[in-house]
């Protein structure tokens, strides 16, 4: 199972620690092996030397001595001659090396053997013709040195990888106090589901953009849970409403067709009634399904998005206006169009515009007028039917809300909710009012141009 993060860098620290003093440690030994081996062969090379120049300048003039087992006595010295006798109470190990030497024919070399259990370094050098001298020391106290060294280097060693561990550990434990905070952070979120909880953000190095990416996905979190919970209640409010007003007409289908199911009871006007009867509430849920649709589509943030472009509102409110002459031929529509081009999606444009006239035609008089008006951004559409009381003027665009004077019309009650929704969408505002003369006047007021 793996440690913590903290623990894992203490052991790293330790472990980088660890190789890089065994590096110097090895080093170190080998460096100190090499000169205690070169001073110890420079010592015997010096009384090799004293030894020579004595025999130059007064041949005979010095003696072997005796057997080399103390380490604080002077080096042990004995004569080889060409033959391999030697002049010695001690003698020391000769070999065919050292006869070679005395005869002349190799040069002085060095020899480590074991004298009484005991190390000994030997060099062989000629001395003078037909002789060679061998000078010989313990060797063990370089071995001791090295051993002292060897325990003081891993003693060293143990020491830093300690320290490094430590002071490993508590530097991660400093430097990951935000990952620290980051990770409280992601358990209160989890455990609360509450994306509003920050991380406090010091300095621009990574844990620092570390904890500033956690914070703009909580942001984002937050705002995704905001519109999953408007859409929901659109959705459930959408439901509760549609069931409502679905009530009404689904009712009147099934009366009129239990009637036409004693249709041999019914007199030829009576069949003809109730089949006029379901095509009209037919025709009115087709109506109210749309409108619920076009709603549901509006309110779902999911929803592709349709094309945006620039659109001719004059042309677009006068194709809207030609067909609301032919759905309404009783009702006269009077246009004043000037140029206008507004950013917007053509089709939810035009559906929020035919809203407008026909919620005009139907409140308006038989032979009466709707006068449609477009001047700069601004389209008013007016009737002179009965206008809107002022405790209904500020519900007419919510869902399903119709006035009292408007129980009895035909519609959905949907049709200047879906204007809002389409003006909310552009950046419009639209307002229902109540001009002088009586009657009602829809204003639907486009933003201006960009950069203007």
């Amino acid at each position: 199972m793996r440690g913590s993060l903290r623990a894992r860098i203490a052991v790293a620290a330790a472990l980088a620690v660890a190789v890089a003093v065994s590096a110097m440690a090895v080093a170190g030994y080998a460096i100190v092996a090499h000169e205690l081996d070169r001073s110890l062969n420079l010592g015997l090379q010096r009384e090799v030397t004293r030894l020579v120049r004595q025999e130059q300048a007064r041949p005979g003039s010095w003696s072997p001595s005796g057997p080399c087992v103390f380490l604080a006595a002077p080096a042990c010295v004995q004569r080889v001659a060409a033959d391999g006798r030697v002049e010695s109470d001690y003698a020391l190990p000769v070999d065919d090396g050292a006869r070679a030497v005395a005869a002349g024919t190799r040069s002085a070399y060095y020899r480590d053997v074991t004298l009484e259990g005991y190390p000994v370094r030997v060099l062989t050098a000629p001395l003078a013709t037909g002789t060679a001298v061998q000078v010989a020391v313990r060797s063990d106290r370089n071995a001791e040195s090295l051993n002292r060294i060897g325990v003081a280097f891993l003693l060293a060693g143990l020491a830093g990888a300690g320290l490094a561990a430590g002071a490993g550990f508590v530097v991660a434990r400093t430097g990951l106090a935000p990952v620290a905070a980051l990770t409280a952070t992601a358990e209160r979120v989890a455990r609360t589901r509450d994306p509003d909880q920050r991380i406090e953000v010091t300095g621009t190095d990574e844990l620092a953009r570390l904890a500033t990416s956690f914070n703009t996905m909580l942001v984002e979190l937050r705002h995704a849970l905001d519109t999953a919970q408007r859409s929901l209640t659109a959705q459930r409010r959408l439901v509760a409403d549609a069931s409502h007003e679905l009530r009404t007409p689904l009712t009147g289908l099934r009366t009129n067709i239990d009637l036409l199911a004693r249709a041999e009871r019914l007199t030829p006007r009576q069949r003809f009634d109730t089949v006029e009867a379901l095509r009209v509430k037919g025709t009115e849920l087709t109506g109210l399904v749309n409108d619920l649709i076009d709603l549901a589509r509006g309110d779902d943030p999911e929803a592709p998005a349709e094309a945006v472009e620039d659109v001719a509102l004059d042309r677009l409110v006068a194709d809207c206006a030609r067909r609301a002459e032919g759905h309404w031929p009783r009702i006269t529509f009077e246009s004043r169009l000037d140029a206008a081009i507004v950013e917007g999606a053509p089709a939810r444009l035009a559906r929020a515009v035919t809203n407008l006239l026909d919620n005009a035609a139907k409140f308006s008089p038989q032979g009466g007028v709707v006068e449609v008006v477009l001047r700069g951004r601004e389209l008013t559409i007016r009737d002179h039917g009965p206008g809107i009381p002022a405790e209904d003027a500020e519900h007419v665009f919510d869902r399903f809300y119709r006035a009292a004077s408007a129980r009895g019309l035909p519609g959905s009650g949907l049709g200047l909710a879906i204007v809002r929704q389409v003006a909310d969408a552009h950046g419009a505002t639209v307002t229902a009012e109540a001009p002088e003369g009586g009657g009602t006047a829809m204003r639907m007021r486009f933003p201006a141009e960009r950069g203007t």
